[in-house]
């Protein structure tokens, strides 16, 4: 995902590095330049990983001495800023992905999500937002002061995505393409309910997959026990995102929370309709009734119901995607993104006094 943005930066003057944990991505990064260093990251707040990554990154930034980090993630995003601080770094960036505190969520777990991101929000100069919707959270939580807040949004490479210049050919069976990790965030259990309903109603549909994760072997095998073997498959990590989704009809996504969904912006940009639930971040990007249908979270029966309406209905698949890609190519374009997170970057080192024309910028995430 970052890969495009970062030689974007630094083909803006940013001589941007990437912290992130160690993966099968890593090498490509390296070969096109981008130098990449690779800490242990925890997801879940593991106090004895976060402690050891807090090492590794206090280490690293002592080390290269960036004018700035930006860090990105609920649980990378705390551990990054403490790590920036305690290495003296003057700036302190940090994009929100969603908050750990999200729609529906009540408790004491909702609570300390609270009180860590107000920590968090002492030891950060300026909190980027890619949604509207958590600008309103990060003000009614006092995250950070309002001058210290910037909706900054998030975008995709139009180009990656041909426009079509006939309609596309109907199959046999439409395909439904879900592109997520498999964690809980995203709510598969919600689609695998909806599938359900499908299929038990003899609906011909094929539910493709994109993505791994830990729940994927939990997933397989609750789709073998509900019956759903023959219609979902399992894709696992894929870089053919734009080949798939041209031989897509649907696209679907059942999140608990979103930043801005890639996953919808590049769909959209493929032309397809798109199903989600009515969630932050997403219910900016999909336009229910215009570009695709927005369910509550939980409906599984609505879910179900959007779905079976566009299998049925070639022609609304048809118009709500090609709305689809206007709205993409009008308001989400990664160019002006580049744009503004190099303007936001140049102001708050000049706030600083330091120079921007050979500032460093390292970027933490998970």
């Amino acid at each position: 995902l970052l890969r495009e943005r970062v030689l974007a930066l630094r083909a803006s003057g940013v001589d941007n590095h990437i912290l992130c944990n160690d993966g099968p991505y890593v090498p490509s990064l390296r070969a096109a330049g981008i130098p990449v260093g690779t800490v242990h990251l925890p997801r879940g707040m593991n106090p004895l990983k976060a402690a050891w990554s807090l090492f590794e990154l206090v280490a690293y930034l002592r080390r290269v001495q960036p004018d700035l980090v930006h860090t990105h993630c609920s649980v990378p995003g705390l551990i990054g800023r403490v790590a920036a601080r305690l290495a003296g770094v003057p700036v302190v960036f940090h994009t929100v992905h969603g908050f750990a505190f999200h729609d529906g969520g009540t408790g004491l777990s909702q609570r300390l999500a609270v009180w860590a991101e107000r920590f968090a929000g002492l030891l950060t100069d300026s909190l980027l937002s890619q949604n509207r919707s958590d600008i309103e959270l990060a003000a009614q939580h006092r995250i950070v002061p309002p001058t210290r807040m910037e909706f900054i949004g998030n975008g995709i490479d139009l180009g990656r995505f041909p426009a079509r210049s006939t309609p596309r050919v109907a199959g046999p069976r439409t395909i439904i393409t879900c592109v997520a990790r498999m964690e809980g965030v995203k709510n598969h259990l919600m689609l695998f309910g909806a599938a359900r309903l499908l299929h038990q109603r003899g609906e011909s549909f094929d539910l493709w997959l994109v993505g791994g994760g830990e729940r994927r072997a939990e997933y397989e095998a609750l789709c073998a026990q509900w019956g759903l073997a023959d219609v979902v498959r399992f894709l696992g990590y894929r870089d053919d995102i734009p080949e798939l989704l041209s031989r897509s009809d649907i696209s679907v996504l059942t999140s608990l929370k979103e930043g801005i969904p890639r996953a919808a912006l590049e769909s959209m940009a493929a032309g397809l309709p798109v199903v989600a639930t009515r969630v932050t971040g997403t219910r900016e990007v999909v336009l229910d009734g215009e570009t695709g249908a927005l369910v509550n979270v939980g409906d599984v029966e609505g879910l179900a119901a959007s779905l079976a309406r566009l299998i049925h209905d070639p022609s609304l698949r048809e118009r709500w995607g090609a709305r689809g890609r206007e709205v993409v190519a009008a308001s989400f374009d990664e160019a002006d993104i580049v744009r503004n997170l190099v303007r936001a970057y140049r102001t708050q080192l000049q706030h600083k006094g330091l120079t921007c024309s050979s500032s460093l910028v390292s970027g933490v995430g998970a």
